[in-house]
């Protein structure tokens, strides 16, 4: 069975975006709800259908997981040393090496010309590890 490069890309996204991502390795498609599933306490669960279906057949599945917060400072680390703009890869650097490093980061990101050029990199990187995860299981 062959994963989709769509079905790739998409669940690098989502696990972005905080969502839970299971990939089922029979099909090579997937399923997806919110990882913080608490704010449905007094109500019905939207999302009930999708995670039963896991559940229910979870040796049809692997979960698909987020970065840690290692593997993402070294992302951001490793995007600010391929810049080429030497003045502000070096403040982005000292950004990562101060406290609160994902804020400090952020916050020069969102404020420079190279916005874009970060959500681009982050989402390859986030599907080269979606990637990782899948190679052992499934054929790609």
């Amino acid at each position: 069975m062959k994963v989709k490069e769509a079905n790739i890309r998409e669940m690098a996204e989502l696990i972005l975006c905080g969502q839970l991502c299971f990939l089922n390795i029979k099909t090579g498609d997937f399923e997806y709800h919110p990882a913080e599933m608490d704010f449905f306490l007094d109500e019905e669960n939207p999302w009930q259908e999708v995670t039963d279906k896991v559940e229910n057949n979870w040796d049809d599945y692997i979960r698909i997981e987020p970065m840690n917060s290692n593997q993402s400072y070294a992302v951001m680390e490793s995007f600010a040393d391929q810049l080429e703009a030497d003045g502000f890869s070096k403040k982005l650097l000292v950004a990562l090496n101060r406290p609160k490093p994902f804020r400090n980061f952020n916050h020069l990101i969102h404020e420079s010309d190279f916005r874009q050029e970060w959500f681009d990199f982050r989402q390859e990187r986030n599907v080269e590890w979606v990637r990782e995860q899948i190679s052992d299981r499934v054929d790609e």
